[in-house]
């Protein structure tokens, strides 16, 4: 009888060292999956601030091609750009181009700054299932030791 009891007590604390090192394992593993969807979503945000970068310099050297263009006409037909309301005209559009630009550039970085916010909850995530595996383990732990012994 003693050594039936023994066994039982050998394979309780044996089930409950397999489910602590499963709970640390899904831990472990749920943490990693977490960091590599943050890496991912960090990447993503260093490309929404380059690509709005790039979108607003692309839209600043387009409309300047504009201007360049209307100046011209402007000239060929004899109006004067560099004073009265062809000037101010001018300078409006110059305004409203930068403005414009900014926004660009603007809408990039609020995409970047959710991407980032995104990869911080991620991070978050991971280190919480991580701490939820170990404490799953500990659990499983203290709960063998109790069937093993507690009978």
């Amino acid at each position: 009888m003693a050594l039936a009891t023994t066994t039982v007590a050998a394979m309780a604390l044996a089930s409950a060292a397999i489910g602590a090192a499963a709970s640390v394992s899904q831990g472990m593993a749920a943490k990693k999956q977490a960091n590599f969807s943050a890496t991912v979503a960090q990447q993503q945000a260093d490309r929404e601030r380059l690509q709005a970068a790039n979108d607003s310099e692309d839209y600043r050297r387009e409309q300047s091609r504009v201007l360049a263009a209307r100046r011209a006409a402007q000239g060929a037909s004899g109006v004067d750009a560099g004073s009265g309301s062809s000037l101010l005209t001018s300078e409006d559009m110059a305004g409203e181009i930068e403005l414009n630009a900014l926004r660009i550039k603007n809408g990039g970085e609020v995409r970047a700054t959710r991407a980032e916010q995104f990869a911080s909850l991620q991070r978050a995530s991971g280190k919480n299932a991580q701490t939820a595996g170990f404490m799953r383990a500990g659990s499983s732990l203290l709960s063998g030791a109790v069937n093993a012994y507690g009978e």
